[in-house]
């Protein structure tokens, strides 16, 4: 089962590996089963190739960059909790456009090591344009 600080520095992995563009890498930190919620109250995404959708559509399409705050373990030994800024490619404004989303992300780390879950909560209101 990993510790604390282990379920922590798999959770800063993710971050690097969106940053970093790295699909492949971001399936092999999550489980087959794993069950990702972004933003939590949308339809599971679930299953290999929903997972790899899924990502694309983070790196590719949104051109995702996320910095992370820092995270929080939880007494169940399998939880983290992180606050993070994501910056996003505007899918509704002009070419170019970026958004800023406020997001606290949960994630469930598995008895040996990789993500069962991730749940990212964010609402509009958390949502704001990128000036620039």
């Amino acid at each position: 089962m990993p510790d604390d600080a282990q379920r922590k520095a798999v959770v800063l992995e993710y971050f690097e590996r969106v940053n970093a563009g790295d699909i492949d890498g971001l399936m092999k930190l999550f489980s087959p089963d794993a069950v990702i919620a972004d933003p939590v109250g949308i339809p599971l995404v679930s299953g290999e190739e929903g997972l790899r959708a899924y990502f694309h559509r983070l790196v590719h399409d949104f051109g995702t960059k996320d910095v992370p705050g820092v995270p929080t373990g939880a007494q169940d030994e399998r939880s983290v909790a992180i606050p993070l800024t994501a910056t996003i490619n505007n899918p509704q404004g002009p070419a170019g456009s970026r958004l800023s989303v406020n997001v606290v992300s949960t994630f469930e780390v598995g008895r040996d090591g990789t993500i069962e879950a991730m749940h990212a909560y964010w609402g509009a209101t958390d949502v704001t344009p990128v000036a620039g």
